[in-house]
């Protein structure tokens, strides 16, 4: 089977979150077997072709003078080109901003079969950034598509509840295996992971949090990950007081998460949405609690056991990071043990394995498919 993924990032991107690594994850077992091309915007240092693990990458779009989202606005306008040039069997598109939706399902080959991945869904806080109905993509530009991979079954009933005819199928992110091999020990501090975006990842609500409990009952804090907006992560530092005592560690490799998760006596989730959370199941792995919302879907994908917080409620959130600073090091490392077994259910072969099996029931289907086999 030839697949061609369109993919709005990027793993090497300094910027870029879950969404490449799990492309990335499901392709290269893919590749084993199948012809995959993906196809991703440009970025500072990206090169017009890439070879990663049998996948070809290939590179659309480019910059326009000082413009900062002019590699992704070029690379959405030379989509419908994209997929009549480049030959496959099945099309993949992960949903991407701003309206998570496109019009690529107009513009694809009507005999092959299209996939639409949502790992992006926040049309909604670019509506309200930019003032333009972008949220209308997730509204009724999702009804352009009839197959959908979804991560979580919330996302799966609102799918279903826009468009009474989609097969959605739920394929969840899995972890990297080495986060269940190492020991689980209690720990001290209190780790955030992923993009450091102080409205989109609730970096202001945590930061909050954290400056309502007592000083001498503050375990220490650290930011690990990309800091997307500095400006405004320093004023919300000065705003709480907190200059000087938080620890932003900065971007980190598959080796220091390890080093970050161990060290942690548990993680910070406060994001005000997310798709699935990938850091949440990471940290379950490497047996340690999250302290999040109690929202789908993060409070879907947390083992039994995380403090599940009342949305937003920031001294709630704060009593439960004193809550867990309070659990016996033997009582944490009991409940991480029962953390890890859960997070056994997210295996990157199982979700390879899953969205393979996808694609060939929608080929076989297909008009395309049939014309393959019957040669």
């Amino acid at each position: 089977m030839r697949i061609l993924h369109l993919d709005p990032d990027d793993m090497d991107n300094p910027i870029s979150g879950g969404g490449p690594v799990r492309t990335w994850e499901i392709c290269r077992r893919l590749a084993r077997r199948h012809e995959v091309t993906v196809l991703t915007p440009t970025f500072p240092g990206s090169t017009p072709e890439l070879w990663r693990d049998g996948i070809r990458y290939v590179r659309l779009g480019r910059k326009v003078r000082d413009h900062g989202s002019s590699h992704h606005l070029t690379f959405l306008a030379s989509l419908p080109w994209a997929v009549r040039r480049y030959p496959h069997d099945l099309l993949v598109e992960d949903f991407m901003p701003p309206c998570s939706a496109t019009l690529t399902p107009l513009f694809r080959r009507r005999d092959r079969p299209m996939v639409g991945s949502v790992q992006w869904f926040s049309a909604r806080e670019y509506t309200r950034w930019l003032k333009l109905p972008f949220h209308w993509g997730e509204e009724y530009g999702v009804r352009l598509y009839q197959n959908l991979v979804v991560l979580t079954p919330s996302m799966q009933a609102f799918m279903e509840e826009r468009h009474a005819s989609v097969k959605a199928r739920v394929i969840p992110n899995g972890v990297d295996d080495a986060l269940f091999e190492q020991p689980i020990r209690a720990g001290r501090g209190i780790l955030f992971m992923g993009r450091i975006e102080v409205g989109a990842k609730g970096v202001d609500l945590l930061l909050q949090a954290w400056a309502r409990l007592p000083e001498a009952e503050r375990e220490p804090l650290t930011l690990a990950g990309k800091v997307q907006e500095p400006e405004a992560l320093q004023r919300e530092l000065e705003r709480t007081g907190l200059v000087g005592k938080v620890r932003i560690y900065g971007i980190y490799n598959a080796e220091q998460r390890l080093a970050l998760l161990d060290e942690c006596r548990c993680l910070a989730m406060p994001s005000r949405y997310e798709t699935f959370g990938m850091t949440i199941s990471e940290a379950n792995a490497a047996g340690k609690p999250v302290v999040l919302w109690n929202k789908q879907p993060m409070s879907e994908v947390a083992a039994p056991g995380c403090p599940l917080v009342p949305p937003f409620d920031v001294d709630a959130y704060a009593a439960a990071l004193r809550d867990v600073q309070h659990w016996s090091d033997d009582d944490l490392v009991a409940r991480g043990h029962a953390m890890r077994e859960h997070a056994r259910r997210y295996n990157w072969d199982s979700a390879a394995a899953a969205q393979e099996a996808f694609y060939e029931e929608l080929l076989a289907a297909s008009p395309h498919g049939r014309h393959l086999a019957s040669r």
